[in-house]
């Protein structure tokens, strides 16, 4: 006969027969869910196996479904509770999507490892962000910007039981701000866990990521030239770990995708630009898609943004490369008024002066653009992908 296409859970188990109207219309009992165990062929297990697919953010382009193997979450569940200091008796909030990395791998696969307490929140609620964590006495979470936007704005208690927040970058004023110890770790979808995280042993110049974590390698490339970057050079960031095990498997359906990502050694293109210090610290530069190249030059997008913030009276800023006809592309700026009644000519004026101070020509922006707010991808990120078009669209600059 037929195979067996769809089982499709339509209500809860009340323990009710199903009505003849039901039957009727080719629905059943929860009964005949339960079979029998020993009837079905038993399978060997193989930690390579699929255990479940994750999406790319979709941040500079398509989401990608992100193969995890039942291996991927037992590395996670060894590796991360060392990372961020995690143990048996620590509370982790999870309140961001379960689609996402940071709540799947970097708290869920945490907690079940070291055999922890997770507290899950159907959605995420500014209003109760403070509350939920005293009446659970929580130790650890994850923060996003919006996560610390929703922590400033209901007010710091004084005395918090939050111990270790997880965040990309350090930011020592952070820790300050927020009374907690704030742990760097980077990390994507592709890559599981935190291969790059800090310690409480070191000092950290602002915006480190850490040190590459044990279990990974890591290369700094020139996107251009394939050629190793030195001490100090801006490149792309290469991960390489176990198959399977350390790093994704494939994505799921996009045998090409899963090809651009992993170079013929094994080694993973993370689109990530960053630079190596002197002191053997990785620095985080920008996402290589959201990096420009102005002539042959490149240029950090974080750069330019940084300057652009020290004109007084813009809530926020995204900077982002527009197309242009001799030099390929060049900077433009979006910005969010803090007042939308503000005089835009004149505080477009002072972001340019501001750059021209502070920045080589080729950086300064050749357009500011003034919008109500940024386009969003996941987990509120902006979406720099949108904004180049929207660029593009403005025409020349």
């Amino acid at each position: 006969g037929p195979e067996l296409g769809w089982i499709v859970v339509t209500d809860d188990n009340s323990g009710l027969a199903a009505s003849s109207e039901e039957l009727a219309h080719g629905q059943e009992s929860f009964s005949v869910l339960e079979g029998d165990a020993a009837a079905a062929p038993v399978r060997t297990a193989d930690p390579m196996l699929p255990a479940g697919v994750l999406f790319t953010s979709g941040t500079t382009s398509k989401p990608k479904a992100v193969v995890h193997t039942h291996a991927n979450m037992l590395w996670a569940g060894k590796v991360n509770p060392t990372n961020i200091d995690m143990g048996a008796d620590d509370v982790y909030l999870a309140s961001l999507p379960f689609f996402h990395v940071n709540t799947q791998a970097w708290a869920i696969w945490t907690v079940l490892g070291v055999g922890g307490t997770v507290v899950l929140q159907p959605k995420f609620s500014a209003s109760r962000f403070w509350d939920v964590i005293a009446k659970h006495s929580v130790t650890h979470i994850s923060l996003i910007p919006f996560v610390i936007k929703a922590a400033f704005d209901s007010g710091i208690p004084e005395n918090h039981t939050v111990k270790v927040g997880v965040f990309g970058l350090i930011m020592p004023v952070l820790d300050q701000m927020m009374g907690m110890r704030v742990i760097a770790a980077y990390g994507m979808t592709e890559l599981v866990t935190h291969c790059i995280h800090s310690n409480d042993f070191e000092s950290y110049p602002d915006l480190a990521m850490g040190k590459v974590s044990p279990g990974y390698e890591f290369l700094i490339v020139d996107s251009d030239t394939g050629a190793l970057c030195q001490e100090g050079e801006i490149g792309e960031l290469w991960i390489r770990g176990v198959r399977g095990v350390s790093v994704f498997w494939e994505y799921f359906g996009n045998p090409e995708a899963t090809e651009k990502f992993f170079t013929e050694d094994g080694w993973g293109r993370t689109g990530d630009m960053v630079r190596l210090l002197a002191d053997g610290n990785i620095q985080y530069c920008d996402r290589d898609k959201d990096a420009l190249k102005v002539g042959g030059e490149n240029v950090s997008a974080r750069e330019v943004e940084d300057v652009v913030r020290t004109v007084p009276g813009l809530a926020d800023v995204a900077v982002v490369a527009k197309s242009h006809e001799m030099l390929d592309m060049v900077p433009v700026a979006f910005v969010i008024l803090a007042d939308p009644a503000a005089d835009q000519d004149a505080i477009a004026a002072q972001i340019i002066e501001a750059c021209k101070l502070d920045l080589a020509d080729f950086k300064v922006p050749r357009s500011v653009y003034f919008v109500d707010e940024f386009p969003t991808a996941e987990l509120g990120k902006v979406s720099k992908k949108d904004l180049r078009e929207m660029a593009d669209a403005q025409g020349d600059s």
